[in-house]
């Protein structure tokens, strides 16, 4: 742990430990960090009054891995990295090469660490994302609400904490590519 927590941040890849082994995995392309970061400002503004932060892609300890969440909700800290017992909630938003890891591995690992939400957002080839929220039921995540096109919803954010979620809104195209 204390080697992961050590390294340098690198431009170009996020790397992961899990099961004594490094991961790496490439960074974000450009959709996937605009999917991101509109959700970053969405949570931040919703959890200040609860004394929490929205951070993305900060290092998270689970047990003996270490996880880089797309985005976190936790007590606000200047560490390398942020213990699993401080975060409220995660988000993973699906990329090809990760979307198995983020489906199966990091939701079983983030329950079993007792973060009591988690997000999954699918980006579609076509259309807009789909917002899933899942809360911690027990040992393992139950869907509380999905947002999708058409059908916004009230989503958990911490076990307090609701937001209105619009994916039309939230993530309608600003400019047309290409435009200045």
């Amino acid at each position: 742990m204390a080697d992961w927590e050590s390294l340098e941040p690198h431009e170009g890849r996020r790397i992961e430990l899990v099961n004594g082994r490094f991961r790496v995995n490439a960074a974000p392309a450009v959709p996937h960090q605009r999917i991101s970061d509109r959700l970053q400002t969405l949570l931040d503004g919703v959890v200040v009054s609860e004394g929490l932060e929205a951070y993305s892609a900060i290092g998270v300890r689970v047990g003996q891995s270490g996880y880089i969440p797309d985005l976190a909700v936790c007590v606000p800290t200047d560490e390398a990295s942020v213990s699993s017992d401080d975060v409220k909630m995660v988000v993973e938003v699906l990329s090809p090469s990760t979307a198995n890891i983020d489906r199966l591995e990091k939701p079983a690992a983030y329950a079993a660490a007792g973060i009591p939400v988690y997000w999954i957002v699918e980006v579609p080839k076509t259309g807009r994302p789909v917002v899933r929220c899942y809360v911690l039921s027990g040992d393992t995540y139950a869907e509380s609400g999905v947002a999708a096109s058409g059908n916004p919803a009230e989503l958990a954010v911490t076990r307090e904490v609701v937001v209105k979620v619009d994916v039309d809104t939230l993530f309608a195209p600003r400019r047309q590519p290409g435009t200045v």
